[in-house]
């Protein structure tokens, strides 16, 4: 198990921003995956001043800490046909949500190019890799300080 800070997290969004603009990437609408994707979405759209277009994707796929497949619960009501999006989350575990969610923002929204980022990817799992990436993880839990109400006996 990995406990990250809210210190790593700074660092991770600061090189995947660092990455996405060497990449030359200029996302139109930049979009988070609830619940996780929030505040990393918030971290990047500031350091990539990309604040204008901001748009969030409700999904779940965990019951507590057991895996399950994706169910797409919530779906933005915007025209983003031809635009460039960034999808963003907190991890690939192994990266069904983020194929999942591509497919739609590709074939339903006609998204001229989507680019995906995650702070952490599960290289032993993840079968759709993100675009971008912090940090490779190989097995095991990964706890953000953000789910501290979910997971309180990792901040005791």
């Amino acid at each position: 198990m990995i406990k990250l800070t809210w210190e790593n997290i700074e660092q991770i969004t600061d090189e995947l921003a660092i990455k996405i603009k060497t990449n030359g990437f200029k996302p139109d609408y930049m979009i988070g995956i609830t619940m996780g994707g929030l505040i990393p979405l918030y971290f990047l759209a500031k350091k990539l001043d990309a604040t204008k277009n901001i748009l969030t994707i409700s999904t779940t796929s965990y019951d507590k800490d057991k895996k399950k497949d994706p169910q797409i619960l919530y779906l933005p009501r915007v025209d983003m046909e031809g635009k460039k999006v960034m999808l963003v989350d907190e991890i690939a575990d192994t990266g069904k949500t983020l194929k999942e969610i591509s497919d739609v923002l590709i074939d339903r929204y006609k998204v001229s190019e989507l680019k995906t980022a995650t702070l952490v990817v599960k290289i032993d799992t993840c079968e759709f890799n993100p675009d971008f990436f912090g940090v490779e993880k190989k097995e095991g839990w990964v706890v953000f300080p953000w789910e501290k109400y979910d997971f309180p006996e990792y901040f005791e």
